[in-house]
Formats: C-alpha cells, sequence, structure tokens
C-alpha cells in the first residue's frame, strides 16, 4: 500500500477538469483568467468575469447567476442525492465517514465552478482529456460511488438548467453538464 501512495499524490496532481486554459481557439486573455482562478480552485472575481465574458462575446448574467447560486445549488442537489440513497453516509457508506461526504460535496461545487468558467466561454467542451482519465482513474482507486456522484450531477444539471428563462441558456448549461457526465464516466475501450 506505501508502494501506491506516490502514484496517488501523483493522481491527485494530475487529475484536473478544465481544459479551457489550454485551448488556443480562446482568447490569451480568457486563457489566463481560467488559469489563474482554476490553479487557486476558485471562483473568478466579478471583474474577471466580466473580462473573461467581454473577451468571449458572452453576456455576463449567466455565469454570474451561476456562480452566486453555487453554494446553494450544491446544496439543493447533496439533499436530493441523500433522499435517494441515504444509505451513503451511514456508517458503512460510500460516504461514510463525514470526510468522504464533505470531498463529495466540495467536487461537485468544484465541478460547477468549472462549469461557470466554461458558460463563460459559451464552450461546452470544457475537460481536459487526461485530466479527465486521471481523475477517473482516482474516483476508481478511492472507491467514488459514482452512481450517487452521477446522481447530484444530473441533478445540479436539472436545478442549474432551471435557473434561466431562456431555452439558449438552458441548451447551454445542459450542454456543460452532458459533457461533464459523459468524460466523467467514460471507459476504456479495448480492441
Amino acid at each position: 500500500m506505501i508502494a501506491d501512495i506516490p502514484d496517488l499524490a501523483e493522481l491527485i496532481r494530475s487529475a484536473q477538469v478544465q481544459g479551457l486554459s489550454g485551448d488556443d481557439s480562446l482568447p490569451a486573455e480568457a486563457r489566463q483568467i481560467i488559469g489563474a482562478a482554476d490553479k487557486e480552485r476558485r471562483q473568478l472575481s466579478q471583474e474577471e468575469l466580466l473580462n473573461l465574458c467581454a473577451a468571449c462575446g458572452q453576456d455576463a448574467s449567466l455565469p454570474l447567476r451561476l456562480q452566486n447560486h453555487a453554494d446553494d445549488l450544491v446544496n439543493q442537489a447533496r439533499c436530493h442525492l441523500l433522499e435517494q440513497q441515504p444509505q451513503l453516509v451511514q456508517h458503512g457508506g460510500a460516504l461514510y465517514p463525514s470526510e468522504r461526504a464533505d470531498a463529495c460535496w466540495r467536487d461537485c461545487w468544484n465541478f460547477l465552478r468549472v462549469i461557470v468558467y466554461a458558460v463563460a466561454c459559451q464552450r461546452s467542451n470544457f475537460t481536459n482529456p487526461r485530466g479527465m482519465a486521471a481523475l477517473r482513474d482516482l474516483y476508481r482507486r478511492m472507491r467514488v460511488p459514482m452512481e450517487g456522484l452521477n446522481i447530484a450531477l444530473s441533478q445540479l444539471k436539472v436545478l442549474a438548467a432551471h435557473r434561466f428563462e431562456r431555452e439558449t441558456d438552458q441548451v447551454l448549461v445542459n450542454a456543460c453538464f452532458q459533457h461533464l457526465l459523459e468524460h466523467l464516466n467514460k471507459t476504456a475501450v479495448k480492441s
């Protein structure tokens, strides 16, 4: 097991969701803003968000609304998951003890944080392929309950899309979540 610790530490460093900061088709200013915020695993400041949206030609109200309601959206998704699968956080459950559950909610919040970046750039294809492969491997090794994570993220998708009246806004938010779910659940194909 000790021999696996450096390997696990490398997986944790390599597990990266967003690929926008390396997307040369985005303006340099947009890549810089996203790269700085993602490195610190934080939401965008209002000034960064406005600058990012201006650089990408996006109305800032959509990503701003998502970002401002991130905590509430994740909390609602958490409540939905625990109504569906309360055993996850009970003794012997996959999200027991509470530190495992806290890590799950933190991951959901971080997924939404990166989706805000994607929405600000009007990009539904936003993941880093190598980083997502490392994340899938990390989740497999850590025995993350993927069914539960998928329920939480699917509910987060519904809740986030319902924040908007315009169909085009809903389509973008749904496409971002769909892209994330597809790449989170991708399995290796052997020929």
